[in-house]
């Protein structure tokens, strides 16, 4: 399923590109990759919330819900395919989901726009923006460039989604900031987030949508709890730093991977539609308990 569409100079430069494929390249086209996916950004995310600047993390968060919403909400309805699915000569060098058949559009997902590159774009260039400072500017612009040329390196993504992704995050970047800075009742902002999301509920059936999805409400909800219930502070003590990143880091991913197994006990799917509702349930668990609840215990323990 899905559909192809591309410009022929697309395929001729990745072609190009990966007629110089080494080992190396590889393993660099693939580290950079890395730093674009979930878990990297969820850690980077959490360096940010739970110990250096939680005001700033909620401000980047909040770009990073918008690059997400609006990226999943045009690869539901783009549907593109991915290039090494429809062009012999490229090769997929990094599948984008490792656990997943790799060529089914379903479980590796669509591919315009990228989304490394969107959230990539939108958490560094967030962070770039309002920091200020040089090398942090810099890296912002850097960390964004490579990881969306390490996707088309790969094989799973088209230059023309890579540089949709970028517009996307940075897009977000400009609108959301703003929006944040006149907004003094934050709900209006989160409220406009979530009517963004929603339409997706009636025409997308890619899992990144649904995750995403998840992902937004959990951050809302989250942001709302901490700020009524919880209102925590963070560290700078070192062996506080690493043990709260530990820790929520193994949080979510524990509640997520249990409410997983649950979800698979059921018999559902995400290849059907209340397989894909209770994925975004199982994603709006893991951020509400992770990042809204996990920091309860900061006030209740000496150790973090």
């Amino acid at each position: 399923m899905g559909n192809t569409f591309y410009f022929e100079w697309e395929v001729r430069f990745m072609e190009w590109l990966q007629s110089f494929e080494n080992a190396v390249l590889n393993v660099l086209a693939r580290v950079f990759s890395m730093m674009g996916e979930e878990i990297v950004l969820i850690a980077l995310m959490g360096m940010l919330y739970w110990c250096i600047d939680k005001k700033l993390a909620k401000r980047v968060a909040l770009s990073v819900i918008a690059a997400f919403i609006w990226s999943a909400l045009f690869k539901g309805a783009f549907l593109r395919r991915r290039p090494y699915m429809d062009h012999d000569s490229l090769k997929c060098l990094y599948p984008p989901h490792s656990d997943g058949e790799l060529m089914d559009p379903i479980a590796q997902g669509f591919s315009c726009p990228s989304m490394h590159s969107s959230l990539s774009a939108s958490v560094f260039g967030t962070i770039g923006w309002i920091v200020r400072k040089k090398a942090v500017v810099i890296l912002g612009i850097l960390m964004p460039l490579f990881i969306g040329c390490s996707r088309f390196y790969v094989g799973v993504h088209y230059p023309t989604d890579v540089a949709s992704g970028w517009a996307i995050g940075v897009i977000s970047i400009f609108l959301i900031q703003a929006m944040y800075d006149k907004l003094k009742d934050k709900r209006r902002l989160y409220l406009v987030l979530v009517v963004m999301a929603l339409p997706g509920l009636l025409y997308c059936r890619d899992v990144e949508y649904f995750s995403c999805l998840g992902v937004t409400i959990g951050f809302i909800f989250s942001f709302m709890f901490e700020e009524k219930y919880v209102n925590f502070s963070e560290t700078r003590t070192v062996h506080k730093f690493i043990l709260r990143v530990v820790f929520g880091l193994a949080v979510f991913m524990l509640v997520n991977t249990l409410i997983k197994a649950l979800i698979a006990l059921t018999g559902l799917t995400d290849g059907n539609y209340a397989g894909l509702l209770l994925r975004t349930l199982r994603y709006a668990s893991a951020v509400f308990v992770s990042v809204g609840l996990y920091p309860l215990a900061f006030d209740k323990t000496k150790l973090i």
